[in-house]
């Protein structure tokens, strides 16, 4: 009976990273695909809210040399129970980040609604990083994952993020980037930063995001640093680029995830009809069923 041959990557380790909306996720997925080509998996591909051990035992039919997945519904990664799974993410002021998500949603999901209403009523913009780490408001649980995250990056500091990166990947990693999704205009982002009122209501409705943003700056960064060998005092390099690599494994990373896509809207829309909600567009209010609502909201 014929065998597969062995390969050393068969034995490495598998970048699992939690793509929160608004925090560099986009760019940071260009390098996993840059890096791993049809190694790299896009959870979102099977278009569900939720993307539970079933749906990856399923993708790795697919992708039966995954090097990378990522997406925004990999809720509470360490329930997938992969083996050394090597952690990633990043996370964002979370003023900053619902400033740029409401603004997202008016431009791209058709919200009409104001900041203040879009708050009372968006899972996107209440404590969201928290609610997708730990599949609920719980900052204790949020708090012990980043701990035991291999990397966590922050957007403010993109760059020493991803020389702290470089220094702990077990990968020899292409770091170069090109900016992302970059708004239509900032008009938006630009009032509400100038409205001390607005950005107080943010801060009541992130409070947990807050806790979790201030014990990854004061905490776990500066610990990957000194484990990286990195001091951020120095001047550190520009890993943007002017031009976006359009290199093959990016192209073939995206062709291969198309195909997978389909086959996942075969499956899980005909097949198995999976009655869970689908993902849908980030700019829309896609997170209310899959998260906890915090009873303590008002």
């Amino acid at each position: 009976m014929q065998s597969w041959p062995i390969l050393l990557h068969d034995f490495l380790e598998m970048i699992v990273n939690l793509h929160i909306p608004k925090t560099g996720g986009t760019s940071f997925g260009d390098i996993l695909e840059n890096n791993f080509g049809l190694c790299n998996c896009h959870s979102n591909q099977i278009n569900r809210s939720t993307f539970t051990r079933a749906d990856l035992n399923f993708a790795r039919k697919f992708f039966p040399r995954m090097r990378s997945l990522t997406g925004h519904n990999l809720i509470d990664p360490p329930q997938l129970a992969i083996p050394d799974a090597f952690y990633t993410i990043f996370l964002r002021d979370p003023v900053a980040r619902v400033i740029s998500h409401y603004q997202y949603s008016v431009q791209h999901g058709g919200n009409k609604k104001s900041f203040e209403e879009t708050l009372k009523v968006s899972e996107n913009l209440e404590n969201l990083q928290v609610k997708l780490i730990a599949g609920g408001p719980d900052l204790d649980k949020a708090k012990r994952f980043l701990e035991q995250c291999s990397f966590v990056g922050l957007t403010e500091k993109f760059d020493l993020s991803l020389c702290v990166l470089e220094g702990l990947s077990p990968w020899k990693l292409n770091l170069n980037y090109k900016k992302r999704v970059v708004a239509q205009d900032y008009a938006i982002k630009d009032s509400l930063d100038h409205d001390e009122r607005m950005k107080e209501l943010a801060r009541e409705y992130n409070r947990l995001d807050l806790e979790l943003y201030q014990f990854a700056a004061n905490e776990i960064l500066p610990r990957l640093c000194r484990k990286a060998g990195v001091d951020p005092a120095n001047e550190i390099p520009s890993y943007q680029s002017a031009q976006r690599s359009r290199l093959c494994k990016v192209e073939a990373s995206r062709v291969y995830n198309r195909l997978f896509r389909r086959i996942c809207r075969f499956r899980y829309d005909v097949l198995v009809r999976d009655p869970r909600p689908r993902i849908g567009n980030t700019a829309q209010d896609i997170f209310a069923p899959m998260l906890e609502r915090d009873p303590n909201r008002a």
